[in-house]
């Protein structure tokens, strides 16, 4: 999901000169980026359905719809602002064009919404310095899927009594 996101990122944020660094939440224990950087964070997952099975010849396949809310941090730098960095995202995420480009991703993660800007407060980096940053939640549908190895998948036979 993280590089699904990540792909998004990349083109609705043009940087140019400068190295733009997306990292996730579970990429701890690690110095930050210089920024210019995003940092994704999953906050929250509902199940939005109830699980559906199908059957392929070697695997049950069970999913479901979810909603998964995306924490977004935006650190800018002179050159880059956070804050034009996170309105960059928030058009382009609530624009149809987002919807065309997870459809090239994959057939897993749709973007829905994203809610306003807002300011991240002081983000105080390895160098005591107060960093520009800006953050938005996003939301997006998810169908995970699981697969269960089964042997007699294939052999799965429905048995229907019709009654008269």
């Amino acid at each position: 999901m993280y590089n699904l996101i990540a792909k998004f990122m990349r083109k609705a944020i043009p940087v140019k000169g400068e190295k733009l660094s997306i990292i996730n939440d579970s990429q701890n224990r690690t110095s930050t980026p210089k920024p210019p950087y995003i940092v994704l964070k999953i906050t929250d997952k509902k199940r939005l359905s109830s699980s559906e099975t199908r059957y392929t010849d070697k695997y049950k396949i069970i999913w479901c719809r979810s909603q998964v809310s995306v924490h977004i941090l935006f650190v800018g730098t002179d050159k880059i602002p956070a804050l034009e960095m996170a309105h960059a995202f928030d058009m382009r995420f609530n624009d149809a064009w987002a919807s065309e480009q997870f459809e090239q991703y994959s057939d897993i993660l749709f973007p829905l919404y994203s809610d306003d800007v807002n300011s991240a407060g002081q983000i105080i980096n390895s160098e005591d310095q107060v960093d520009d940053a800006y953050s938005v939640n996003a939301y997006f549908e998810y169908h995970p899927e699981l697969g269960v190895c089964a042997a007699s998948a294939k052999e799965v036979v429905m048995d229907v009594d019709i009654v008269d």
